[in-house]
């Protein structure tokens, strides 16, 4: 124990242990909540959920999906000490409450009167009880919360009690699928507790999903006039294991998450058990202390996330809690991230933009690969209800983002077939699929694989007139255009024919977004054409050679809003194509026209 006097000293060991690290009356409220926050520097506003939200942004409890029970312990300096426990339940699909204690204290202090003489121990305590209520509203665009707090001063006999204000708070949906915003006003109305006041204090914060596995963060806080900036970042190495780290301009913070249930399954009976810890490293008042969470949590209240369509992508953040579980929930929910991903970086994006599909990769892959292992293909076949999730569309949405983010290699080529393998309750997107496959051909050098996938795609009648007709049909040409010019030829008239202005349905509707290859004006006719002029010219001869110019013009007459790079090619072969038939002043003009391309 401690021999100290509880006239003097004592009251200073108190202030240096609880104002010396905390500044302002209530800052130990600031400490945080579990260790998960705590290693992100305490930049947690907007990613706030379940009862650790008391501390942070109440409208986290929107965001509970089953009952969680959290106790928290951080061994501060001089025997020092902070706890906090939680627990969170959530009422319905769209509303959740919870209740808090944190403690922050130290016991055992030896307590002498004013002669030196011993008369016992003594504690000092600050500690809060916090109660809220979160819920989502406006169709599930917000999130929003209330929650009030009591407070507690105590030091031997002496204590003192009041109303520390209430907090409100807002989080929004995730925007353009990575974005998040919050922000939360604390410490309204709060009242006076021996002598000191919480000040009111404004945090807000974004949150940026950088990629499937990592989160990133960056909070704000203004409280009584002071500015606190915070940022945070969270890795998910496997599904056992998290990283995290942050600054608060305080100290550097890092620590981990251990899924205890997933290392050990037996361990799911006592609550699905997460343990988190974390340090701070580099404070300048040395305090560089562990924080340890344990985590329990119920069974899930709420349904595992609906089928992809249109609307679905506006709602995100509400299935974000089921991406790390494991099985089939786990994967509709990384189905659904994939799927939106994907429909926003090409469908949804503009025509000049180049599809960066390497979220939506990660997220399918960890919808086959890591939910269902190496030999996931056969997992899935026999999985109850895969074939929900696992349709036709969804296969070549995997296949192409994996073609889009690396190099087309064997791998590529085997996904592919076992995709087409494993199937699907729906087979209108097979014929995708099928092309994916002939491309992936062409490019490893299986060309006779190649022309035989294509020629397949192009005598199919049902698909006449869609693009994916189109594209075998040009694929196909390209592969004959030297051992058989004629029959190249005949088929990208067709194209030309069939597909003149674009992809575009009767309402001007962007049909369909074309990845392999990627043709950024949404028009083939154009390509077409160059090829049809390159052939010509190969063939040679002066008949050729006007023929190879004229479909050269045609790309210059009829689509001036065609890619840049076609068009100056156009112009400049249509030169290279004048001077072979002696029209020298034509090519020049062409040539000046190629120039200011």
């Amino acid at each position: 124990m401690r021999r100290v006097s509880l006239i003097g000293i004592t009251i200073v060991v108190f202030a240096g242990v609880i104002f010396a690290q905390f500044g302002q009356a209530g800052d130990f409220l600031r400490f945080g909540a579990g260790a998960r926050s705590l290693a992100m520097g305490g930049a947690y506003t907007v990613l706030a959920k379940n009862a650790d939200a008391l501390l942070y942004n109440p409208a986290g409890l929107a965001g509970t999906e089953r009952w969680e029970l959290s106790l928290t312990h951080a061994q501060l300096f001089m025997d020092s000490r902070y706890d906090f426990v939680s627990f969170a339940y959530p009422l319905d699909l769209k509303s959740g409450v919870g209740i808090a204690v944190a403690d922050l204290g130290v016991s055992d202090f030896d307590k002498r009167d004013q002669f030196g003489t011993s008369v016992g121990t003594f504690g000092m305590h600050n500690l809060a009880v916090i109660a809220g209520y979160g819920r989502w509203i406006m169709e599930r665009k917000l999130r929003v919360g209330a929650s009030a707090k009591a407070l507690m001063t105590s030091m031997d006999d002496k204590s003192a009690f009041g109303f520390g204000g209430v907090d409100v708070g807002v989080i929004t949906k995730d925007m353009f699928r990575k974005f998040r915003f919050g922000v939360a006003v604390q410490n309204l109305g709060a009242l006076d507790v021996a002598g000191d006041k919480l000040p009111i204090t404004i945090r807000g914060s974004v949150g940026y999903r950088a990629m499937r596995k990592l989160y990133l963060l960056a909070d704000v806080e203004l409280a009584g006039g002071a500015f606190k900036p915070r940022v945070g970042a969270e890795f998910q190495l496997n599904r056992f294991l998290t990283v995290r780290a942050g600054y608060n301009m305080t100290e550097i913070t890092a620590g981990v998450g251990i899924a205890l249930d997933r290392l050990m399954s037996s361990l799911n009976r006592y609550g699905n058990p997460v343990l988190d810890y974390s340090a701070g490293i580099m404070n300048p008042l040395g305090n560089d202390f562990a924080r340890v969470s344990l985590t329990l949590r119920g069974p899930d209240k709420t349904p595992p996330p609906p089928p992809p369509k249109e609307s679905i992508c506006d709602h995100l953040s509400e299935y974000e809690g089921a991406l790390n579980k494991d099985g089939l929930v786990g994967a509709k929910a990384n189905v659904l991230f994939g799927y939106c991903n994907f429909i926003y970086e090409s469908v949804e994006a503009p025509l000049s933009s180049d599809p960066n599909l390497k979220s939506a990769y990660e997220y399918f892959n960890e919808a086959y690969e890591g939910k269902f292992g190496k030999n996931w293909a056969q997992a899935i076949l026999t999985t109850e209800g895969a074939n929900e999730v696992f349709n036709q569309k969804i296969h070549y949405m995997y296949a192409e983002s994996k073609m889009n983010k690396e190099p087309i290699s064997e791998e590529t080529k085997k996904l592919i077939q076992d995709l087409i393998m494993l199937g699907g309750d729906s087979t209108q997107y097979d014929v995708r699929l099928q092309y994916d496959l002939a491309y992936t051909y062409e490019v490893l050098g299986y060309l006779d694989s190649a022309k035989e996938l294509y020629s397949k795609i192009a005598s199919r009648q049902e698909l006449v007139g869609k693009p994916i007709n189109a594209l075998a049909l040009y694929r196909l040409a390209y592969l004959l255009r030297e051992a058989d010019p004629d029959s190249a030829i005949k088929l990208l008239d067709k194209v030309v024919r069939t597909f003149p202005w674009g992809f575009y349905d009767e309402h001007g509707e962007r049909v369909s977004y074309p990845m392999f290859p990627k043709y950024k004006d949404n028009m083939l006719a154009d390509d077409a054409l160059l090829l049809m002029g390159d052939i010509y010219m190969a063939k040679g001869g002066p008949e050729n050679t006007r023929k190879a110019v004229d479909a050269y013009l045609d790309v210059l007459l009829f689509y001036p809003n065609a890619e840049k790079a076609n068009l100056k090619a156009a112009a400049e072969r249509a030169a290279n194509g004048y001077e072979t038939l002696g029209m020298t002043e034509e090519a020049s003009l062409m040539r000046q026209r190629a120039g200011s391309i």
